[in-house]
């Protein structure tokens, strides 16, 4: 096994087996808490509401509480990596997503099932993009197609998840043994990720500018959080949250309303993880080929064509193009703002610079909070989500007029 990693390492210069190794297991992880958190929660939702007796409103304060708490604690696995090490982060990341799990398991009121999805939050953070990025920045000399092979398989967790809620749902009739089955199989493989990552490369630690387009000064601490550049990353990044984490949240509930079958609904969820997860793929393999700049304004706009699609969607037609430009949006603006940010700003600084753009992205947690509240006055979420799009198009303007940061003198 090691000799076909070493193998398929001859087509990245500079990268060992270890680094596929390390590759593997931060995925395996990605793709487990992406398949048992934002997307199984929206297809699990409407199975508790309706046993628990919840209104939308407590529902989406639960999923707001989720995404909030991934903001809120986004500097922590940094803070944590540069003091403890990768290997501890993983280990207490593990448990603690486990804990969420297990106390969703035994949900019977609203402030188990908010402590839940606070302890998710916290755990999602320790253990995903924060980590993974920062153990792929330093284990691959172009980590532009490792990142992009990370995000994707993070992203088909998305497609797992709702397939297996719906599976063990079918087997043992109950959406609680969902929520057990997580906390077995994230603390699993959690903790084989903690024993196999490797935490001694560090291919970035000298510097390296021959693809022109990653600044040797850069710190966190200097210029960069004061450029423009890096606020316009910020609300692209946020944009791909707030609309991943509404669409996940009230999509079903949405569509169900609008006539859909559920089971239709749900599947869709699974059809935009899936195309998620190709976009991804697909922009790790043109990043060293595309500006991405290009590939993140292509995004934005998918985002917007899928939102207003979603808002009306009634006919297959419909229902087909909003999970595809949700799908391609989501995930082309996800890999475009994080390898951007990387590329404008260098390797030094990106765990802190990365994980600041996490805790500046809170505010996308508002999303399914302000969408319930909507239904719960309109009786619908299109108004929420057409204003929604038009906020992603302010972002987009902003990508198309955006150019690379002056390196500071």
């Amino acid at each position: 096994m090691l000799q076909d990693m070493a193998t398929f390492a001859a087509f990245l210069p500079g990268t060992a087996p270890r680094a596929w190794i390390t590759l593997t297991a931060v995925s395996a992880v990605y793709f487990l808490i992406t398949a048992t958190t934002f997307t199984s929660l929206g297809v699990v939702l409407p199975s508790m509401i309706g046993e628990l007796h919840w209104s939308w409103s407590e529902a989406g304060l639960g999923f707001t509480l989720l995404g909030v708490v991934c903001g809120l604690t986004s500097t922590i696995p940094a803070w944590l990596i540069r003091h403890a090490g990768v290997r501890a982060t993983l280990v207490l990341g593990s448990a603690v997503m486990a804990a969420a799990f297990l106390c969703l398991a035994q949900t019977r009121g609203v402030l188990l099932y908010d402590i839940a999805c606070c302890l998710a939050g916290l755990g999602f953070t320790l253990l995903a993009t924060v980590p993974g990025t920062y153990l792929l920045a330093r284990c691959f000399a172009r980590p532009s197609f490792a990142f992009g092979l990370y995000f994707t398989v993070g992203g088909l967790g998305g497609v797992a998840g709702p397939l297996g809620f719906l599976r063990i749902l079918s087997v043992s009739g109950h959406w609680r043994d969902y929520w057990l089955a997580s906390a077995a199989s994230v603390a699993v493989a959690g903790l084989f990720a903690a024993a196999l990552v490797d935490v001694t490369t560090d291919l970035q630690a000298a510097p390296s500018d021959s693809s022109g387009s990653a600044p040797r000064a850069w710190t966190a601490a200097a210029a960069a959080l004061r450029t423009p550049q890096f606020a316009i990353l910020a609300a692209a990044y946020g944009c791909f949250l707030l609309v991943g984490i509404t669409v996940n949240a009230v999509s079903v509930g949405h569509l169900v309303q609008r006539g859909v079958p559920a089971v239709l609904a749900g599947s869709l969820l699974s059809v935009e993880a899936f195309i998620n997860a190709a976009a991804r793929i697909g922009g790790g393999a043109l990043g060293n080929v595309i500006d991405p700049r290009k590939l993140l304004a292509l995004s934005l706009l998918a985002l917007i064509a899928g939102l207003v699609a979603l808002s009306f969607a009634h006919s297959l037609p419909l229902l087909l193009l909003y999970a595809a430009c949700i799908g391609i949006g989501y995930g082309l603006t996800f890999f475009a703002s994080t390898i951007l940010l990387l590329n404008y700003f260098g390797a030094a600084a990106n765990l802190e610079l990365f994980s600041i753009v996490n805790l500046i992205a809170t505010l996308a947690s508002v999303g399914p909070l302000l969408a319930g509240w909507t239904h719960d006055v309109t009786g619908g979420f299109v108004p929420f989500l057409l204003v929604l799009a038009v906020f992603v198009a302010l972002v987009l303007i902003a990508v198309l007029a955006m150019r690379p940061p002056a390196r500071p003198a």
